[in-house]
């Protein structure tokens, strides 16, 4: 029987990991969830750092909304452990999908920011532009990631010979 994956990318018990760049992808993709928290930490210069960061102060609800699957799949992966303890296994289907609805909708969010600004460019857009195109390939040909949600669908202790091929 050979093994999928290298053998760095296995736990004590045999579980597949997340790749090494999942975590950088997840906050790539709630960077705004993250710009607020980081923001509210600083109270006497929030007023600046708002305004700085989050030009459009009227869309500043939708950026935090399409920030919103990443953090749920950030969530999902983070406490697997504890679903695995309670016998769910059904939320690994959620996390491409929320990570494509959240690539889509910022995709979408970033491009009406640029419509806003008549087609002018911007350095932090185009980069964010450039940066989910980036993750949108990463997520469509990651094997390590297919494999990985292939493998939750088994609980961890509960393999037998037969559920791992």
């Amino acid at each position: 029987m050979s093994i999928p994956l290298p053998l760095h990318c296995y736990d004590e018990a045999g579980v597949v990991l997340p790749p090494a760049w999942w975590y950088g992808f997840l906050a790539f993709g709630a960077r705004d969830l993250l710009f607020v928290l980081l923001i509210s930490a600083l109270p006497e210069e929030a007023d600046t750092l708002f305004k700085l960061v989050f030009v459009h102060s009227n869309w500043l609800v939708w950026q935090l909304l399409v920030s919103v699957p990443f953090l749920l799949v950030f969530v999902l992966t983070s406490f697997r452990a504890r679903l695995w303890q309670k016998q769910k296994v059904k939320w690994r289907r959620w996390l491409k999908p929320l990570c494509w609805v959240g690539i889509v909708s910022q995709l979408l969010a970033v491009s009406m920011f640029i419509l806003k600004t008549g087609g002018q460019f911007n350095v932090y857009y185009g980069s964010i532009f450039i940066g989910l195109s980036i993750m949108a390939y990463m997520l469509a040909k990651s094997r390590h990631v297919n494999i990985m949600i292939e493998d939750w669908q088994f609980l961890p202790g509960v393999r037998t010979e037969q559920t791992s091929r």
